[in-house]
């Protein structure tokens, strides 16, 4: 028994002293490492420490796409870095992306379209089953502006239809590549299901790339989501685009209020004229938001004749009506009666509303129109 135990003893003495040796071997070898100024053991090194290091790994190829994009040599490609393809290397090369001016991205761009060894892995990607992969290269699409792989993207928004994350991606990539026949493609499709919210959907069309006003013009008229209608009115009204007005006006009538309220806003900036009898009308509409955008939108129109329909708005029972009404007529010129006007109408709410906002303006500096 003693002997047994003896032996026992012995063989985690020798187990102990291997490991010992082993580890005191390996501090040694990593303490040479460390300390050493050779160029190939600092390779070495790296890669000791990137294996051990996911942050150093990713740091690392950050660094060589920096390198990349500082070199002079136009022969340089993505495929000297090593490890590009893996996904380190895909979320480097975003990081690097958000980080760059425009001038590195376009390099960026260029880069990678002439190296068909990684647009072939892009194209492997975009067809991967994850969602979140396929995401990760189309917003690399989308900040680079990468030509070549509209099918791609189209399909994948066919593919995954009630993802928001990927139609909203998706779509950006579509938008900034300028894709107009993707585009009315897909929103002209009646089995495709525009899950973004409106505020999304205004935001894509400021990115577009294309010419703006064919692509409004072209959607304008055609069985679109609303919100796609309605951010193509906006976009008119914001961008001036006086000669797309007649396709603007018909949204007068429509069955939806959001596009009214953002027909007569785009009309009133434009000064549309031929408009002006029916937003005159609107200005009773039932909805209080319309006739407080029609009360607006008149005054800009046809200052000269909008006064008595503003005095009559400045009566209404909603406080915001009142409001805009007030401002558009502080903004009149030639009625210096305005006040007496007001009190006449026999509405304490118009005279007060009236006051507060001729105050206003005297407080901000504006004056009274002459």
């Amino acid at each position: 028994m003693h002997e047994l135990i003896q032996t026992i003893v012995d063989l985690l003495i020798v187990g102990m002293a291997a490991i010992l040796i082993v580890f005191t071997v390996a501090l040694i070898v990593l303490h040479i490492i460390m300390t050493s100024n050779d160029k190939r053991v600092e390779r070495i090194k790296k890669r000791i420490l990137r294996m051990l290091s996911a942050a150093q790994d990713l740091e690392y190829l950050r660094e060589q796409i920096y390198d990349l994009l500082d070199s002079d040599d136009g022969a340089h490609s993505l495929r000297s870095i090593r490890g590009i393809r893996s996904n380190r290397g895909t979320i480097a090369l975003s990081i690097v992306v958000e980080e760059v001016d425009q001038e590195k991205k376009d390099k960026l761009r260029e880069i990678i379209m002439r190296d068909s060894w990684y647009t072939e892995h892009m194209h492997k990607n975009l067809h991967s089953r994850s969602d979140e992969r396929v995401g990760v290269f189309t917003k690399l699409i989308a900040d680079l502006q990468v030509p070549g792989f509209e099918d791609d993207v189209y399909a994948n928004l066919c593919r995954w239809k009630s993802k928001a994350e990927t139609q909203e991606i998706s779509l950006l990539a579509l938008f900034v590549c300028g894709c107009e026949e993707k585009l009315l493609s897909l929103f002209s499709d009646p089995g495709f299901p525009l899950i973004l919210s409106f505020r999304q959907v205004q935001e894509l069309f400021t990115f577009y790339s294309g010419d703006h006003q064919e692509l409004y013009r072209r959607l304008l008229g055609t069985d679109c989501d609303n919100y796609v209608i309605r951010a193509c009115i906006h976009g008119i009204g914001t961008e001036g685009c006086e000669e797309l007005s007649p396709l603007v006006a018909p949204y007068l009538d429509s069955d939806n209020i959001n596009l009214i309220i953002e027909s007569v806003r785009t009309l009133g900036k434009l000064c549309y004229e031929p408009a002006l009898e029916r937003i005159r009308e609107l200005t009773s509409h039932q909805v209080w938001n319309v006739r407080s955008t029609a009360a607006t939108a008149l005054a800009a129109i046809s200052p000269e004749t909008c006064y008595d329909d503003l005095l009559r708005c400045l009566c209404d029972r909603e406080w915001w009506v009142r409001f805009h009404a007030a401002e558009a007529l502080d903004s009149l010129p030639g009625h210096a009666d305005l006040m007496e006007d007001a009190a006449s109408l026999g509405d304490r709410f118009a005279l007060d509303m009236m006051r507060y906002i001729r105050e206003r303006s005297m407080i901000l500096g504006k004056g009274v129109p002459a």
